[in-house]
């Protein structure tokens, strides 16, 4: 007995260890839980970059594709814009009453005997013409750069008169075409200069059965100025 009671003297539980332990794992907690934040957090920063990044690359895509479509439908714009101011300058037409039926017969020797007048012979460009002396040098850049040929010129083509001028009017007045071609229904008559440019008007038969004419219901020309 004594020596039993002797070993549990000796040997006694050390309160010291418990709070020892007790404090090892409170401080493991803390640990895993600072641990557990950090992680935590560090995923949810990394998800509101990515959102803030797609929303930036979002924004960014939309303004460029709307800067684009301004850009093309501005330059859409312009170029319809030259086109129509291009058009209306360069060519025009009109309505013509065409001859009645009946006169189909007087309509074909007309049209027939206005293809005989084409001289297929380009008409010389003004420059062309001039008695200024000078090198052959000078004269070809002179050639080239003409605008005008024979007795056309921007403003001679303007003052030509859809609707109302005939093709003998016009022939008197600015020569023989050089091409003329004709169908059963119109006339198609060009004037052209050696250096190309052109004045092409379209003649439509019309009048009575005894007195059928060919009217100017459309013009076109290229290089004038």
């Amino acid at each position: 007995m004594k020596g039993t009671r002797y070993l549990m003297q000796r040997h006694p539980f050390k309160p010291s260890h418990k709070v020892r332990n007790a404090i090892v794992i409170i401080i493991i907690f803390i640990a895993v839980v600072v641990i557990g934040f950090v992680i935590v957090g560090h995923q949810s920063d990394n998800k509101k970059a990515t959102s803030s990044s797609k929303v930036s690359h979002s924004s960014s895509t939309s303004s460029s594709k709307k800067k684009t479509k301004k850009a093309s439908t501005s330059s859409d714009t312009s170029n319809s814009t030259s086109a129509e101011e291009s058009t209306s300058i360069i060519s025009s037409s009109t309505s013509v009453a065409a001859a009645p039926s009946v006169a189909s017969s007087e309509v074909s020797q007309v049209l027939s005997s206005a293809t005989q007048d084409a001289t297929q012979t380009p008409v010389q460009d003004n420059s062309n013409t001039s008695s200024v002396s000078g090198s052959s040098s000078s004269s070809s850049a002179a050639s080239s750069s003409t605008t005008t040929f024979g007795n056309w010129s921007l403003a001679t083509y303007n003052e030509v008169a859809l609707g109302s001028a005939t093709y003998d009017q016009i022939r008197a007045t600015y020569g023989n075409p050089t091409y003329l071609t004709a169908d059963q229904k119109y006339a198609y008559a060009t004037w052209q200069s050696q250096s190309g440019a052109k004045v092409s008007i379209v003649f439509t038969p019309s009048g009575e059965s005894n007195n059928v004419q060919l009217i100017a219901s459309n013009k076109t020309q290229s290089g004038l100025q």
